[in-house]
């Protein structure tokens, strides 16, 4: 009988830690504010985020926005970082496993031309119509590093300080 009760703490205790995990929160498109260029986020196909190992969410109002973040801050606290699907705007995928289309013809909020997908199939078929590259979240990181970071104008682009 004390054999099962533990058993029975053990399930339990399981249970409710997982559902302790951190996960995404909700945008609130139109007056949240994106944590990296302090612009109100607007759009739910770019609205992405990092969240920490509190559960605390920092939200961006675009994709190269929180790759910004990732590369400028401090890492080692963030849980987990988190995208939209451009095809299905309710539906959040890891950012480390999504699929990236790098399209100029596919303009984003911050102008680096990123939308992130659930899989290749998906990225594809946006390619077919708007053209661009097919990119992992690290080379993602790389075109921020390159485009925002590495050309001299600071790390807070868009920003007139």
């Amino acid at each position: 009988m004390r054999g099962g009760s533990i058993l029975m703490l053990i399930i339990v205790s399981a249970a409710v830690l997982m559902g302790c995990e951190p996960k995404p929160q909700p945008i609130n498109y139109g007056s949240d504010e994106c944590a990296y260029c302090r612009m109100m986020i607007t759009d739910a196909e770019f609205g992405s985020q990092i969240v920490n190992k509190q559960g605390r969410s920092y939200k961006f109002d675009s994709v190269e926005c929180m790759a910004a973040y990732d590369l400028t801050e401090e890492s080692e606290n963030f849980h987990s970082k988190w995208v939209p699907n451009f095809l299905n705007r309710e539906e959040w995928l890891m950012a480390e496993n999504a699929v990236y289309l790098h399209s100029e013809t596919l303009r984003s909020p911050m102008g680096l031309f990123l939308s992130a997908y659930k899989d290749r199939d998906s990225a594809e078929k946006m390619k077919e119509e708007y053209g661009g590259d097919i990119v992992d979240y690290e080379t993602v990181k790389q075109i921020v590093e390159r485009e925002w970071l590495s050309n001299g104008s600071g790390s807070r682009p868009m920003l007139n300080n």
